[in-house]
């Protein structure tokens, strides 16, 4: 009988915490909520602005849930990635006069800077497993995304591949403890 019972505390006592490590990562959608709001507002690709939001939500709170820094490579995919989402929701405002190639070069360009950015930054904060940065780069791959879809699909995929190239090129640059 004592083992019943210590059987269902252990049991609810495991439910309870992962209940509120859910909770804990389902936060994140009080900043991706609004970064797609702001790109459909923005862009006016609300079905495009929508779906990659919720792309980068699940992503996000599934990184903040299940890995063991997840909260920190998502935080640190979120801020690199603005970087490129700023230059594209500005580069919006005069989508008109630019030609698609030179969107598509400064969405690429600004997503290399942050997909560098992310992966130096989860690498030299944290034991640098692959698990993190490239968390941080999907993050950040996904944000510049957001911003780039408004324009078109081709500088939301240059964005994402310079995410990427700028993640690979900073995990093989040697660290300097």
């Amino acid at each position: 009988m004592p083992d019943l019972a210590l059987q269902r505390l252990q049991i609810r006592a495991s439910h309870a915490y992962e209940r509120g490590r859910l909770l804990i990562a389902v936060r994140v959608a009080a900043i991706v909520v609004p970064l797609a709001a702001l790109c459909a507002r923005e862009t006016g690709e609300w079905r495009r602005c929508a779906t990659i939001g919720l792309s980068l939500l699940v992503v996000a709170i599934a990184a903040r849930w299940r890995l063991p820094r997840g909260r920190r490579s998502v935080d640190a995919g979120l801020l690199t990635g603005a970087i490129p989402m700023t230059a594209a929701l500005v580069l919006c405002r005069f989508a008109a006069a630019w030609p698609v190639e030179a969107a598509i070069t400064i969405c690429t360009m600004a997503g290399l800077l942050a997909g560098g950015m992310a992966a130096r930054a989860i690498a030299t904060s944290t034991d640098g497993e692959w698990r993190n940065w490239t968390t941080a780069s999907a993050v950040a791959g996904l944000t510049a995304a957001l911003g780039c879809i408004g324009i078109g699909f081709g500088t939301a995929a240059g964005a994402a591949i310079g995410v990427a190239g700028g993640a690979i090129v900073a995990v093989r640059l040697p660290r300097h403890v």
